[in-house]
């Protein structure tokens, strides 16, 4: 028989401990083997998760605050958070400050671009091609069902974080459609590609999306920066709809795609788009978030362990710095028509921002 090999260390680099008000959200990336703990398919010191804290584990579901476990039982848990096994969801908010819904096109969209935001007034995240298999990790390449169930998995925990309402709409990504085997980017000229290979996708996913945006609460696109088929499909559709006259521009802002704003032009492809009626190019509109709001989206995006690395988390958190300099932003592409909503969730997020800064 093999040997076993010994568990690695694992900490992970956060700043954040645990509150009082807390709720720990266990990561579900941790099997149980019979013989051990594994997570991400590596086995775990025994002394960081004895074989004995499995219903401790389990209970850690992000109902319950951290203060309300016995002081034993914190300890294993704030070890579980330096580890990286359980992330932290702040206290709830009584109801969503604001009806936002956001169209992620994957998993993971929403979260990295707008997680401060979703943090500090909730809202609808509505993922459009979540049925996802592809990873960076070796271990799940090969079980593409498990690498589905968790990526998808992941966004749960991601939303809990965020007092996020999920709704998925299961479309396929990119990666496994026969029709972009080859390569899922366009360039700025290409975009008509998207809606022209996949006719018979893009009216199911204007569809879809036209059952999701009814209401009158603000409603945030992805601008499509950097190119992927599936940001701009959903973009392209979110855009039908308007030019249907079943979405109101009005309530439209695009936000910046992450990571790839990080190194492609946005003010270049806002400066693409033409929108409604007046047919109003987006204008960057900043909105500010506190230190806990930033904390929170950080918390949210440590459970996308199979497709985002650290690192990239990282980078946005600084790019976020750099926008929001002497603060934090995330910054949204506002069109003329939808420019005084957009403004008083702004001045709305700079004030509590103040406040917070003390």
């Amino acid at each position: 028989m093999p040997e076993r090999p010994s568990p690695a260390p694992m900490v992970r680099r956060t700043t954040h401990t645990l509150q009082a008000d807390d709720r720990p959200i266990r990561l579900p990336h941790t099997e149980f083997d019979g013989a051990g703990v594994r997570f991400l398919g590596e086995p775990v010191d025994p002394a960081l998760f004895p074989s004995s804290a499995a219903e401790l584990w389990h209970a850690c579901d992000g109902t319950r605050p951290y203060r309300s476990w016995p002081s034993q039982e914190r300890e294993l848990i704030a070890g579980w958070h330096t580890a990286g096994l359980v992330v932290a969801a702040p206290r709830p908010r009584p109801q969503p400050a604001r009806s936002l819904t956001v169209l992620s096109p994957h998993p993971d969209d929403a979260q990295l671009a707008l997680g401060a935001l979703l943090a500090r007034f909730g809202g609808r995240v509505v993922d459009v091609f979540s049925h996802e298999t592809w990873t960076r990790r070796p271990h799940y390449r090969s079980r593409p069902a498990l690498a589905s169930r968790l990526l998808l998995a992941e966004e749960h925990v991601a939303c809990g974080v965020l007092g996020a309402e999920l709704t998925v709409l299961g479309h396929t990504d990119a990666a496994d459609r026969a029709a972009w085997r080859d390569g899922y980017f366009l360039g700025p000229q290409a975009v008509d590609a998207a809606r022209a290979t996949e006719p018979e996708l893009f009216e199911r996913v204007t569809a879809d999306l036209a059952a999701e945006v009814t209401g009158g609460g603000p409603v945030l696109v992805p601008l499509a920066v950097g190119g992927h088929v599936d940001h701009v499909l959903t973009r392209q559709a979110a855009l039908q709809l308007i030019a249907r006259k079943w979405l109101e521009p009005e309530r439209v802002a695009f936000y910046e795609d992450m990571p790839y704003s990080l190194f492609a032009d946005a003010t270049a492809e806002a400066g693409r788009l033409a929108v409604g009626p007046e047919r109003g190019t987006p204008a960057p509109v900043l909105i500010p978030a506190s230190e806990a709001a930033v904390r929170t989206k950080q918390e949210a995006l440590w459970p996308y362990r199979l497709q985002v690395l650290e690192a990239v988390s990282k980078r946005i958190v600084r790019h976020g710095r750099q926008l929001g300099t002497p603060g934090w932003a995330e910054r949204l592409w506002v069109l003329p028509e939808s420019a005084d909503a957009f403004g008083e969730l702004a001045a709305e997020a700079a004030e509590e921002a103040s406040a917070a800064a003390g």
